[in-house]
C-alpha cells in the first residue's frame, strides 16, 4: 500500500487482489519516533472496531500522503502504542483492551 493520499480523514485502501476499502482516519500517534495511524472502516457500525498501522509520511506540494502501511506484529511496539494513546486526552477515557485495537491481518 503506497501513496495513498488522505483527505476530509479517509483513506482508500487496496488489497492484493484489487479490492478497495474505504477507512476513516481517527487519529496519529508518535512513538520512539514512529508514526501510527488509527483506522476505522468508513462503513462500520460500530466505531469501536479500529486499526492500527506503523506508517510513513510524505509531504508533496502542501499535501500530506501515506507512503506505507505496516502491520505491528511485536507485542512489546503494540503495548507502547496503545500507553501511548492512553496518554492522549482525546484517549483518555477510552476502555482500552487489546481486541479494540485490532491488528489487521
Amino acid at each position: 500500500m503506497s501513496d495513498k493520499m488522505f483527505d476530509e480523514e479517509v483513506i482508500i485502501l487496496e488489497d492484493e487482489d484489487g479490492n478497495t476499502y474505504e477507512y476513516l482516519i481517527r487519529d496519529f500517534v508518535e512513538v520512539d519516533d514512529k508514526t501510527y495511524v488509527l483506522l476505522t472502516p468508513k462503513d462500520a457500525e460500530d466505531m469501536d472496531e479500529i486499526y492500527v498501522y506503523r506508517c510513513r509520511l510524505s509531504e508533496k506540494d502542501g499535501e500530506l500522503y501515506i507512503d506505507a502501511l505496516e502491520e505491528i506484529e511485536d507485542d512489546d511496539e503494540f503495548e507502547k502504542v496503545v500507553e501511548a494513546l492512553e496518554e492522549e486526552e482525546e484517549w483518555e477515557d477510552e476502555d482500552w483492551e487489546e481486541e479494540d485495537l485490532e491488528e489487521e491481518d
